[in-house]
């Protein structure tokens, strides 16, 4: 298993420990507002920290073109985002923008 699958793991489970045990064990109460938001919050920032981690790896072993090509296709998630558009929305303009430029361009 590569580093990245384990980042991707653990960023999972983190994100779930988020969203589903913090409110079960507040046992039925109402979270407070500052918490609520947080949690809403925390998965875009866990996919940001997975983002940042995979296309600036400490070996140096990735092309700068597959850089450039997941930097496009972060900024179209960026732009859908500012857009008002929906998380996953931006997520899969991204993808598909990063996946397309990679096919053209090698």
């Amino acid at each position: 298993m590569t580093y990245q699958w384990i980042i991707v793991l653990a960023l999972g489970a983190t994100a779930l420990t988020l969203r589903v045990v913090v409110p079960l064990a507040a046992g039925g109460r109402e979270l407070p507002t500052w918490l609520r938001n947080a949690l809403t919050c925390a998965t875009p920032a866990l996919i940001a920290g997975l983002v940042v981690t995979l296309l600036w790896p400490a070996s140096g072993g990735v092309s700068s073109m597959r850089t450039l090509t997941a930097l496009a296709g972060v900024g179209v998630g960026v732009a859908l985002l500012a857009g008002k558009r929906s998380i996953l929305t931006a997520m899969i303009g991204a993808a598909v923008v990063s996946a397309l430029l990679r096919l053209a361009f090698g």
